[in-house]
């Protein structure tokens, strides 16, 4: 399994705002043409890859791999059923890998999982949602972060770079998560 060659803790930290803005934004729909759920290989490279990408290469790279990833459609744009399937097969791979990790990896993926469940979905998707068009941009997505050349790993842990009191507000209740997974205050 590729998760085992890289660190839980390695690619979760990278902040799982971040991975709940790709992962968890949104209730369904109910709309006709739902994407697939993605399976838990299409997992297993989705972190390989981007936990090397966020720790190590610009923060934009990682950015596009993840967007790559969730934009089914490929309109450039991710909307509710898109960021929907996404979430639901976050879930159960991680359901799947946890048994494997060692109890920091798993605690701190227990910690994701549990900020996906409980961040309140819809208004969250609104709050980015700026522009109020039902799709979220990559700017109205990264809107609390600074982007530029470093990785996203680094971008994330700089206090002048991501506004963590602004992400705090738009997760409500979820926010206590962030603490306990150990990201700046």
């Amino acid at each position: 399994m590729l998760w085992t060659k890289w660190s839980a803790s390695r690619w979760l930290r990278l902040g799982p705002v971040f991975a709940a803005a790709f992962l968890a934004l949104a209730p369904s729909t109910g709309a006709a043409t739902t994407p697939l759920i993605p399976s838990s290989n299409q997992f297993n490279q989705l972190v390989a890859i981007g936990s090397l990408l966020c720790t190590e290469a610009p923060a934009q790279d990682c950015v596009e791999h993840g967007w790559r990833f969730t934009d089914a459609n490929r309109n450039g744009s991710l909307d509710v059923e898109e960021l929907t399937a996404v979430r639901a097969g976050f879930l159960e791979w991680a359901a799947e890998v946890q048994e494997s990790l060692s109890g920091r990896d798993r605690l701190i993926l227990n910690l994701g999982r549990n900020l996906l469940r409980i961040v309140p979905l819809t208004p969250l998707f609104a709050l980015y949602d700026e522009n109020e068009d039902g799709e979220l941009s990559q700017e109205e997505l990264l809107v609390d972060i600074q982007m530029d050349q470093r990785p996203m790993s680094v971008i994330l842990a700089d206090r002048n770079a991501t506004d963590w009191n602004a992400i705090r507000g738009r997760l409500g209740r979820g926010a206590a998560l962030l603490q306990m997974l150990g990201l700046p205050q």
